[in-house]
């Protein structure tokens, strides 16, 4: 399985390698679509950013930048769906895509009915939700502003997690094992008080 993807990636990733300045507005793109509603059922998102990851795990391209124009591509995919649903949201509905497709919208609204807000957030890592969940948001009236915080939080987090998540994990457990033994307990529980206090703000505010 490893080899077919490597294969299947591996002209992709040598034309980024040899026109490295072209990999920042690549994720860009790739990370713009793959947020876009609708249009990222048919972007292989996954497997490319993944290719591009694995030069920056290599060191040949720089991760921190990468993520910095996905991070950017990936909010602002989300908000021109909110925005789609927000005005045009009985033509969106009437599309023949989505006509034939009704358990995307269903799933959708489950996911708004049980997260609220927090489904924007939530919605990013789930391909499935990805592809109508800011559309639904749009077309439910989800305040901008909640609406916003979910989009750009998730999307500083999903981008680099795409592209690099086993990089990231050893930078993190290397960073961790550099505090004081006495310290460590103490940041780690504090990462994940955090984060369970964000995603229960998000889904109070919902």
């Amino acid at each position: 399985m490893e080899g077919m993807f490597q294969d299947a990636v591996a002209p992709f990733t040598r034309f980024i390698e040899a026109h490295a300045h072209w990999a920042g507005p690549v994720v860009f793109a790739i990370c713009f679509l793959e947020s876009l509603a609708l249009v990222s059922a048919i972007i292989p998102a996954t497997v490319l950013l993944i290719g591009i990851g694995s030069l920056a795990t290599a060191g040949v391209l720089d991760l921190f930048t990468l993520s910095a124009w996905g991070a950017i591509g990936a909010g602002l995919g989300f908000w021109a769906s909110y925005e789609g649903g927000r005005r045009y949201a009985r033509q969106i509905e009437a599309l023949p895509w989505l006509a034939r497709r009704p358990e995307l919208l269903a799933k959708g609204h489950g996911f708004f009915e049980r997260w609220g807000a927090m489904a924007v957030f939530v919605g990013r890592f789930v391909g499935p939700a990805r592809v109508v969940v800011p559309l639904i948001a749009g077309t439910m009236g989800v305040e901008s502003r909640r609406f916003h915080l979910a989009n750009w939080a998730s999307a500083v987090v999903w981008a680099p997690l795409l592209l690099a998540p086993t990089t990231i994990a050893a930078r993190l457990t290397a960073w961790l094992e550099g505090l004081p033994p006495e310290m460590r307990t103490t940041v780690s529980l504090a990462i994940v008080v955090a984060i369970v206090l964000g995603l229960r703000a998000l889904r109070r505010r919902g």
